[in-house]
């Protein structure tokens, strides 16, 4: 009966061991899962964080188009008031409309530098 018992309980600590083994392989599952899943939570945050730096990059590439159409319509613009200086080109009828509307255009870069200067901030 003893040698039984012995028997037994050897079978118990083996069946154990193979217990203990598994679970330290599950332990050591787990913690790859976690790691993983950290790295998949960092991943989305930065695609999100890449998606937000593309949708500024399109605003900004959006607002250089803007900008060089204001700049073109300035240089239009003061290229008529120098031929209109120089007694060349089409007459102007009226050359205060012609620098009011270059000053409307500076002052919209200005404001909109501004703002882009507040955003970056």
């Amino acid at each position: 009966m003893n040698q039984k018992l012995c028997s037994e309980f050897q079978d118990e600590i083996f069946i154990n061991k193979i217990h203990e083994n598994e679970i330290e392989e599950l332990k050591f599952q787990i913690s790859d899962l976690q790691k993983q899943l950290r790295l998949e939570n960092k991943v989305e945050s930065l695609k999100a964080r890449i998606q937000i730096l593309i949708d500024k990059k399109i605003s900004i590439n959006a607002l250089d188009m803007a900008m060089s159409n204001l700049i073109t319509n300035i240089n239009r613009g003061l290229d008529r008031i120098k031929n209109h200086i120089k007694g060349e080109g089409t007459p102007m009828q009226n050359l205060t409309n012609i620098i009011d509307g270059i000053r409307g255009l500076l002052n919209t870069i200005r404001v909109t530098l501004q703002n882009i200067t507040a955003e970056r901030d």
